[in-house]
């Protein structure tokens, strides 16, 4: 019983539960499976519930009988939630509409890329992939700091200031960087991994760069960042079959994001930094 309770736990506070329940997709070939003060709640209303989950969670929850009916009986008590925020006309607010159209803006992009993307994602093309990528899939580890500056001048002027003889690089960064937690750690970022949670592109500068060196600035989302490589070891190659779950999850980052450029080149867009600024 424990592990139906433990696939049914996400059902209990999903925010998307409230608008699952206020979307509920009608069927002519629908079973009535409950009512609520009237409201008819049908099989497939429930099943909607479950379309984030795995084929074999969505088999174990469907295949029993009682944890149908507790499925079942969190959707009702949802339902009853959700006829007492309608009496007290919560979803006439603008929190309502921004939550309502947020779901439905991840909802429609989902499906998008479920459509035009992850189809290609097959075995062949992720090994194809890791073949051409195995410098990443190793367990490489580079002990590093870095100075976030917001621009690229001031940049240029930290990594010139940090290359002089007898530059203290943690000083500069405590002085200078933009990161908040450089008052602190004096911009040391300790040593990573090839699959540690950083941005790609100053992953790939920091395992490319040599010990010793300071390189920059390099540009990411954040900023841009000035870079001193402390110390470098390395690490053995590994097979496919060990990083073929993150070799998936790159490969179908790369593919969205390609998919992504191609859409913008046959789209016509253009940003107002006035209203930008206004955003509050």
């Amino acid at each position: 019983m424990n592990r139906i309770v433990n696939v049914l736990a996400p059902l209990r506070n999903s925010a998307l539960l409230i608008l699952a329940t206020a979307t509920a997709v009608s069927s002519a070939f629908a079973v009535d499976v409950a009512k609520v003060n009237g409201r008819v709640i049908t099989d497939t209303d429930v099943k909607s519930l479950l379309g984030s989950y795995s084929e074999a969670q969505r088999h174990q929850i469907l295949s029993d009988l009682n944890t149908r009916r507790e499925v079942v009986s969190k959707f009702v008590d949802q339902e009853v939630l959700m006829q007492e925020a309608e009496k007290q006309k919560l979803d006439k607010d603008k929190d309502y509409e921004m939550a309502l159209s947020a779901f439905r803006r991840q909802f429609m992009t989902d499906r998008l890329l479920a459509k035009n993307v992850r189809p290609k994602l097959s075995e062949s093309s992720a090994k194809k992939y890791f073949e051409a990528n195995r410098r990443k899939y190793s367990t490489d580890k580079v002990q590093a700091q870095h100075i976030l500056l917001s621009d690229e001048k001031t940049a240029l002027d930290v990594l010139r200031q940090a290359k002089a003889p007898g530059a203290d690089f943690q000083s500069l960064a405590e002085k200078l960087s933009k990161d908040p937690s450089a008052k602190n750690n004096r911009g040391d970022i300790g040593i990573i991994t090839r699959d540690a949670p950083f941005v790609e592109t100053f992953k790939d500068a920091v395992f490319n760069a040599p010990a010793g060196s300071i390189i920059g600035p390099i540009k990411t989302q954040f900023g841009y960042h000035v870079i001193k490589i402390i110390d470098k070891k390395p690490g053995k190659s590994l097979n496919f079959e060990e990083v073929e779950l993150r070799v998936r999850a790159d490969l179908q980052r790369e593919m969205v994001e390609n998919y992504i450029i191609q859409l913008k080149k046959a789209s016509v867009i253009s940003f107002d930094d006035k209203g930008i600024g206004s955003i509050q």
